[in-house]
């Protein structure tokens, strides 16, 4: 049960965040945040719904297995954000989750999240090769239950690891050209919490996301990624756990439309833990939509 406290399943969510022909505010990281601003904007939403299936456990010799929860899980994640001055911003995320397995279901709200972002150098449309770069922060907070503080044998109470979280990083995208590309970093670093009667540690861990694109006219585009997470052996009651490594690959393919001025629609396919080598994870596939807005 330890074992399963530490496994991640996390619900990719999409930026989208194209205005006025500046291609994609940050692109780099795009799978991490599903909000993000672009300098001139002030104040945007984000709406997006999400839905994960086909879950399946890794374990440490990156064999599958059957997972025994809920076949599937829904999202509905809200985010605003709003701009401090033209280069740095903060979001609020809350997403809504639901777990279902046959005819039975359960909804809670899922973790919270706050993050800051520092746009520490600019693009320039007459510098088509000077990348836009970000000093990113967040704070996840543990407000779902774990697996280990679930009270129903199917598990549809579960929604999260239990743990808080602090993510520190970078982000670089290059989006003045019709192919665009990114790379961001990012350090995970969660709190040792008491679950139940064992005080559980996660392991730090390194997150890297990488993602190209190419522009189909104006703020239309369409974007590929690959999310690279690796974690430190977990540690339960001071005790590192043998063989407790995680790796995660994932893929992402998205669609971004902009129907009308200051709005974007994004279609988003995933998946999780099915592509180069993976431990200690659940595998799972998603696609969402979701629908972004500036508001001036």
């Amino acid at each position: 049960m330890i074992q399963a406290v530490v496994v991640l399943a996390v619900t990719l969510a999409f930026a989208l965040i194209p205005l006025r022909g500046l291609a994609c505010a940050s692109c780099g990281s795009g799978s991490d945040d599903p909000l993000i601003l672009w300098p001139n904007e002030q104040l945007k939403t984000y709406v997006g719904f999400s839905t994960s299936s086909r879950f399946e456990t890794v374990d440490p010799q990156g064999k599958f297995g059957k997972e025994s929860g809920p076949k599937s899980r829904d999202a509905l994640t809200l985010a605003v954000g709003k701009a401090l001055r033209n280069d740095v911003f903060f979001t609020v995320t809350l997403p809504v989750q639901q777990n279902r397995l046959e005819g039975s279901s359960f909804r809670s709200l899922g973790d919270p999240m706050i993050a800051v972002r520092w746009s520490w150098w600019l693009p320039d449309f007459t510098e088509p090769l000077r990348p836009q770069l970000q000093l990113m922060t967040s704070y996840k907070l543990a407000h779902s239950k774990s697996l280990q503080e679930t009270t129903r044998t199917d598990l549809l109470d579960a929604f999260g690891t239990g743990i808080p979280e602090l993510k520190l990083g970078v982000d670089a995208f290059w989006g003045m050209s019709t192919i665009k590309g990114g790379l961001a970093l990012a350090g995970l670093f969660p709190e040792e919490r008491r679950l139940g009667r064992t005080a559980v540690f996660p392991g730090n861990g390194l997150r890297s996301t990488s993602t190209v694109g190419y522009s189909l006219g104006g703020d239309n585009k369409i974007l590929a990624g690959l999310v690279r997470e690796m974690r430190e052996q977990r540690r339960s009651d001071g005790q590192r756990v043998v063989q407790s490594e995680v790796l995660a690959h994932s893929i992402f393919v998205t669609l971004d439309w902009s129907p009308a001025p200051h709005n974007m629609i994004r279609f988003s396919l995933s998946d999780k833990g099915r592509v180069l080598e993976n431990k200690n994870m659940i595998a799972a596939s998603s696609l969402s939509l979701a629908w972004l807005a500036a508001w001036e």
